[in-house]
């Protein structure tokens, strides 16, 4: 059954998302780390993935402190071996969800400006499943319009009491976001999406406090008083309709926000 799972996965890549005319790869470390620092706040690590290989073309190291293996090890024959039963069974279901947008709903030149986001849980060898914020965005697009390198950041979010499901999110700074809930909900448009409710000082803060800083540590980061930061904390709860900051984390972690 885990075999079929697998063909499943690699089958939906090879129809919808087969390259013909791949684009020079791209590999400028400097851009790759400078994206992976916009994308999460905690603990995670990234990867270069390319579809016209097939092959993890980089493996941070912080994979180490997050799953509790080697950055070798995360490769797709054995990336598969990690991931949770059920998670294995409906991810060709997503993959295909969100190559069905990025190839079908959106125009070729709008592919690099959404992030596909959902959650996933990885086997750690202490015998634990640690819950993943998987997000993924091209950074290549080949010449016949698919997409060839996607740079992927992994979030451990294992702390965080958000109710596992398999929600896909396409979430975009520039452009209009959406979500669908694999198998049973077709694309939604997120009209309110949080991202959208906070000033960009709010979202400083915010980002401050998905990382566990405590008001001064955030002051001293931003060069404002405390007082002023528990200001920002108080307006972000009340315009996200969140009771703590857990919950208000929460919601920002699924949007995409942080």
């Amino acid at each position: 059954m885990r075999k079929q799972h697998i063909e499943n996965i690699l089958n939906v890549w090879e129809k919808h998302n087969s390259i013909l005319k791949p684009s020079k790869a791209k590999m400028a470390m400097e851009i790759v780390d400078q994206i992976a620092s916009t994308f999460s706040a905690g603990s995670f690590y990234y990867y270069i993935l390319n579809f016209a290989t097939l092959k993890m073309e980089y493996v941070d190291e912080s994979i180490r402190d997050v799953l509790g293996i080697e950055p070798h090890e995360f490769q797709l024959d054995k990336l598969f071996d990690y991931m949770h039963p059920e998670d294995l069974q409906i991810l060709h279901k997503k993959e295909q969800e969100a190559l069905n947008f990025l190839l079908k709903t959106i125009p070729t030149d709008e592919i690099p400006l959404y992030k596909v986001v959902y959650l996933m849980r990885f086997r750690h060898p202490k015998g634990i499943y640690k819950t993943v914020l998987h997000q993924a965005q091209a950074i290549n697009v080949s010449e016949d319009g698919k997409v060839q390198q996607v740079i992927g950041v992994h979030t451990d979010i294992s702390y965080l009491p958000i109710p596992f499901d398999h929600k896909v999110s396409f979430i975009s700074n520039e452009r209009p976001c959406y979500y669908s809930i694999v198998p049973d909900i077709p694309l939604q448009l997120l009209d309110e999406s949080i991202s959208h409710l906070f000033t960009s000082k709010e979202t400083l803060v915010l980002k401050q406090l998905a990382e566990g800083k405590d008001y001064k540590q955030i002051a001293d980061a931003l060069g404002i008083s405390p007082h002023t930061v528990n200001t920002h904390k108080r307006n972000i709860l009340e315009k996200s309709h969140s009771k703590t900051v857990t919950e208000l984390i929460a919601k920002c972690i699924r949007a995409g926000l942080i």
